[in-house]
């Protein structure tokens, strides 16, 4: 597990004042592979500890017109906040509450971005933080066939991206007697 922090410029545009402010970002990651990749016997190299099952939901609202969007996840852990500057034509982060988490899977991009406004991209990698955190919590020494999937829904101006994560966690047998 990784703990760093994100340095975001905000309410960067040009050559307009300039705020250097800290996203407090925990990032976490973890070794997944397909069964079929392992080249270890069930039983005899590892066992499988367990399925284990987490979720994130984040809900997308804009404000002001469509000139700001806010990331919020359901129970206030993190929101995001993003204003258009139409003199620069580009959307920038300009305030955020609480600490984005993010998980990556071994074979995913791993990097961590708020730059752009995707919900997708929080709700999933806050999921497989979630599920990482799970897995410690069993002793798992990775994970194998990961499934994830998001589902997107409007409740009102709302948009709600929940993405869930499952994977069976496996423990490594040692040589040691």
């Amino acid at each position: 597990m990784t703990m760093a922090c994100m340095f975001t410029m905000t309410s960067c545009f040009g050559p307009k004042k300039m705020t250097q402010r800290i996203v407090p970002t925990a990032v976490n990651t973890i070794n997944s592979v397909g069964l079929s990749e392992l080249n270890l016997k069930h039983g005899t190299d590892y066992t499988i500890v367990n399925t284990v099952t987490a979720d994130a939901t984040i809900i997308y609202s804009e404000q002001k017109k469509g000139e700001q969007v806010t990331l919020k996840e359901e129970n206030g852990e993190c929101k995001l906040v993003y204003r258009f500057d139409s003199e620069f034509e580009k959307w920038g982060l300009i305030d955020f509450d609480g600490i984005a988490r993010f998980g990556f899977l071994s074979n995913d991009e791993g990097r961590v971005s708020l730059r752009e406004i995707n919900p997708e991209y929080v709700a999933r990698n806050l999921a497989i933080y979630r599920l990482i955190n799970a897995s410690k919590v069993r002793g798992a020494d990775g994970v194998v066939e990961p499934v994830i999937s998001t589902n997107v829904e409007q409740r009102g101006k709302e948009i709600v991206f929940k993405t869930t994560v499952s994977a069976k966690l496996i423990k490594l047998k040692t040589d040691a007697k």
